[in-house]
């Protein structure tokens, strides 16, 4: 402790300002108690900024958070009763992060000291457990673990730490212990393989993988194999800045040092009796996320939110014993981006929209749209052109009757497939709007990416010789998966896609069905207002059937023109946003948050749906 408070006095110093630059105030510790609070939801239970929804995804780690700090927690018993299920839990869903929120689950139950329950369906207290891999065959993430199934590391990790708050006992730790230990690698690390044949080596080792494994070896009691070295490399994921990327040797642009895995790189090191190589450096680059309105960000200059305040506050923790203590005072600027008055107009988007003859253009006319990417069938886009027979028409069509509207190619492309770095095969990861009028050399590049898109290659090659010849043509364009499979995999692909690197450039936020994904994968608001989150409409039946669909959400983009070049610079810089309306009249707002403030103020001009209320 007395090396703790050496290091919080020096950081005191560090983060003295020179002189006063507009708008400033004093943030700390209170500051973050505030910051959570103010997500407190009518029902007593948290949910994100600005949305008027609460879940588990969102209230344990306010309470959590809350709770390290000392803080008290107005209504706490209604934030528990009205927080303790996630989103899939509440519907049901089949597809969505449920290992992830077993655990969280499991993690507020202990908070509260809730013991004389059943947990839920399938899951007791003090249960005995046999533990089985079984591949994840595509998309879908199901609820598999009431019967001890996982299918990769970070789901076995999320069950069996779950397991162990629950006080369960395991009954083959032998075949958990044999499974993490063959995907070790030389350098002491862990690999996420899942294939039949786990062959680790050092270039796949991966931080949260490694933690994961640590946190889930010393649950069981077991030891960690080659400790040292273990030791060793999560200390060589430190970055110059004081925080931690995945990887010390990996030079993808996504390998960044981030709260999360700053967060989990204590946790093992503490796990393992160690700490960082730079303590006070790592407080420093900790102390460095708190932005003006009191709560971390995930990045610095990122803005702030319940889960990257939480992974903050608790990193503090596991350092110093004092969260408080180590949260130093220091000053912070408000920075507020403002979109100019009278300098562009607002403009409405929809991605695959249902395809049809001149009576679906009159009716999306007639719907207020702007642009459109009609989902097509693969098979049926002129690949020398990037357009089918049937698009080139009806866009035709449209610039004949003077509509302001483009019509633009969106097939699903349900050939791409690719392999995940953890050897995991995917589907429905190509999506992306065909920018029009390609060249006769466009079309062939375009030809080439969406032929080689179909090869099954790794994620690597998949960027490399797919998304970014795509992303490429002409002015750019949009381009993301329909799903990310796990919350690893989500990082690391749309970091990659961040300053115009080749990942995904663009991540879905809305799908007709269970209509907000943000909600539904929590973890997608990491990237609000770092990337266009989208709404997709996905459909599956024609303008007359599908309308109810159409009318659900919207990319509303504040433009110079409707046209698909000012749609994409509006996207790529922070202009575009996914609305959702939803059927209990709620309106959603995703995106940065001067581009939400504009749509709000001006909500009469583009307003779709008719509601006296608004």
């Amino acid at each position: 402790m007395t090396k703790f408070l050496k290091i919080a006095a020096v950081l005191c110093v560090f983060f003295v300002p020179f002189k006063n630059f507009g708008q400033q105030k004093q943030v700390n510790a209170s500051s973050v108690i505030s910051y959570l609070l103010a997500h407190q939801k009518e029902n007593g239970a948290f949910g994100p900024n600005n949305k008027e929804y609460s879940d588990l995804a969102w209230n344990y780690p306010a309470i959590h958070a809350l709770k390290i700090l000392g803080a008290t927690i107005p209504r706490e018993k209604e934030a528990f009763e009205n927080g303790n299920k996630s989103w899939m839990e509440m519907n049901p869903w089949k597809n969505g992060p449920w290992y992830w929120s077993f655990y969280q689950k499991a993690q507020l139950y202990k908070i509260y000291g809730i013991t004389d329950t059943d947990f839920e369906e399938g899951v007791k207290f003090n249960q005995d457990w046999t533990i089985q891999f079984k591949p994840r065959r595509g998309y879908l993430e199901t609820r598999k673990y009431p019967e001890g199934l996982f299918f990769d590391i970070p789901s076995l990790w999320h069950m069996l730490g779950a397991v162990y708050l629950l006080d369960g006992n395991i009954l083959n730790k032998q075949y958990v212990e044999d499974y993490l230990k063959n995907r070790q690698a030389e350098n002491g690390a862990f690999v996420d393989d899942v294939t039949d044949t786990p062959t680790p080596t050092n270039a796949e080792t991966n931080l949260i993988i490694t933690s994961d494994v640590v946190l889930t070896l010393k649950g069981l009691g077991s030891k960690i194999p080659n400790a040292a070295k273990c030791i060793q490399w999560l200390q060589a994921c430190q970055t110059d800045s004081g925080g931690f990327g995945y990887s010390p040797d990996c030079k993808e642009s996504s390998n960044q040092a981030d709260v999360w895995y700053t967060w989990a790189a204590i946790r093992a090191l503490k796990a393992l009796g160690a700490e960082p190589k730079n303590t006070k450096k790592c407080m420093e680059w900790l102390n460095s996320l708190q932005n003006y309105d009191g709560g971390f960000g995930d990045m610095p200059g990122w803005k702030s939110r319940i889960y990257s305040s939480y992974y903050a506050v608790s990193a503090f923790n596991d350092l110093t014993g004092n969260a408080t203590l180590a949260i130093v005072s220091k000053q912070r600027e408000q920075h507020m981006k403002v979109i100019p008055e009278g300098k562009y107009s607002i403009f409405e988007a929809h991605h695959k929209s249902p395809s049809g003859g001149e009576g679906m253009i009159d009716s999306i006319v007639a719907m207020k749209l702007n642009l459109i990417g009609v989902k097509s069938k693969e098979k049926d886009v002129n690949l020398n052109k990037g357009i089918s027979p049937l698009v080139a028409k009806v866009r035709e069509y449209a610039e004949k009757k003077g509509y302001p509207l483009e019509v633009l190619e969106f097939p699903e492309n349900y050939s791409h497939n690719l392999i995940w770095p953890n050897g995991q095969k995917a589907d429905h990861v190509s999506n992306f709007l065909i920018p029009p009028k390609l060249s006769s050399s466009e079309g062939q590049i375009y030809k080439k990416a969406f032929e080689t898109g179909q090869a099954g290659l790794t994620w690597d090659n998949f960027r490399r010789e797919v998304i970014h010849p795509i992303k490429n043509l002409k002015t750019g364009t949009l381009f993301y998966p329909e799903m990310d499979y796990t919350i690893v995999n989500a990082y690391r692909v749309y970091d990659e896609g961040l300053n115009g690197g080749d990942g995904y450039n663009a991540v879905p936020g809305a799908h007709f069905g269970n209509i907000d994904w943000v909600r539904h994968f929590p973890y997608k608001e990491r990237w609000e207002g770092v990337l266009p989150i989208v709404a997709d409409g996905d459909a599956h039946a024609n303008i007359v059937k599908w309308r109810k669909n159409l009318l659900q959400f919207r990319n509303v983009y504040i433009a110079d023109s409707y046209h698909f070049k000012d749609y994409i610079d509006a996207s790529l810089h922070g202009r575009s946003v996914c609305v959702i309306h939803m059927p209990s009249g709620a309106i959603r707002y995703y995106g940065s948050n001067e581009a939400v403030a504009y749509l709000k103020k001006h909500l009469k001009e583009w307003q779709w749906w008719k509601d006296d209320k608004n």
